[in-house]
């Protein structure tokens, strides 16, 4: 009987060499790292898009409701005074309302009294910081963007009933409401045009004393408000649009045109006057 020998170099082996293994661990590797970063760097802006969005969406509740007040703002009320005052960081308002049409509703003599309501609101915008708390470097925080409503003019609170039952009183009631309106807006700056130039602020008391626009820039990085400086400067009475800086990256910025403002440029007149006069007064 013959006898089969095997030769084991002849056969076929089905094993993995350590240098092949090695390469594919290797390309595993790398695959799963493209990967992983593929759907990092996807989910990373996704959460980008979101916040933009929310933030964008924010902005727009914000300067839409502070356009609908601006261009209901009071040209001047010989009660109480302009329309619109403001300079660089903070604007106030008198602007028209309707009252609430539970007052329009007819009552009884034993129907609780309603809060009596006028038909215009001084609204009040303005950074509001922490003076207490500062930060690192010691300078005070940003609390947000405020809004401060006098529903009741010269009176600073509605005292009605006891204690008791102001604390349950109803928000449409109260005379004076300060809120912190957006508190991740915490920047805020105001340019104001009479139809040639703009203007850091606006303080005319006088005829219609609305400007042509108004140039309303929010942000959420806050910029600690610089000091007012003593001196006049000519150069601060004469602003160009085109020397404006440009917006940074967390900023957005409206022109709001006030259609109820003086078509014949009565108070670019005015403020011109004014600063005539301040420079005269300066020494200039």
């Amino acid at each position: 009987m013959a006898k089969v020998r095997c030769n084991p170099r002849s056969g076929d082996s089905s094993g993995f060499t350590l240098l092949e293994v090695v390469l594919a661990l290797s390309l595993v590797t790398v695959v799963s790292g493209m990967l992983y970063w593929f759907y990092w760097s996807t989910l990373k802006r996704t959460e980008l898009d979101s916040a933009q969005s929310r933030d964008v969406q924010l902005v727009r509740v914000v300067l839409d409701r502070l356009t609908r007040e601006l261009r209901q703002a009071s040209g001047h009320s010989p009660e109480y005074g302009a329309g619109i005052i403001g300079d660089e960081h903070a604007i106030s308002i008198i602007t028209h309302v309707v009252p609430d049409r539970r007052l329009m509703y007819p009552r009884s003599i034993k129907d609780a009294k309603e809060v009596g309501q006028f038909d215009l609101e001084e609204v009040r915008y303005y950074v509001g910081w922490d003076e207490e708390n500062t930060d690192t470097n010691g300078d005070p925080r940003a609390l947000g963007l405020v809004r401060r409503v006098s529903k009741t003019f010269l009176r600073e609170t509605v005292i009605e009933g006891d204690e008791e039952g102001d604390a349950g009183e109803d928000e449409r009631s109260v005379a004076v409401k300060e809120e912190l309106y957006a508190p991740e807006l915490k920047y805020l700056e105001f340019k104001y045009f009479d139809g040639a130039t703009w203007w850091d602020d606006w303080k005319i008391t006088q005829g219609n004393s609305l400007p042509q626009i108004v140039r309303v820039t929010v942000g959420f990085v806050p910029v600690l408000p610089e000091e007012e400086e003593m001196d006049l400067v000519e150069d601060e009475f004469l602003r160009d649009e085109s020397e404006m800086e440009p917006l940074a990256r967390d900023r957005y910025a409206m022109f709001i045109r006030l259609v109820q403002a003086d078509t014949f440029f009565g108070s670019r007149l005015t403020r011109e006057a004014s600063a005539f006069s301040s420079s005269e007064s300066a020494g200039f």
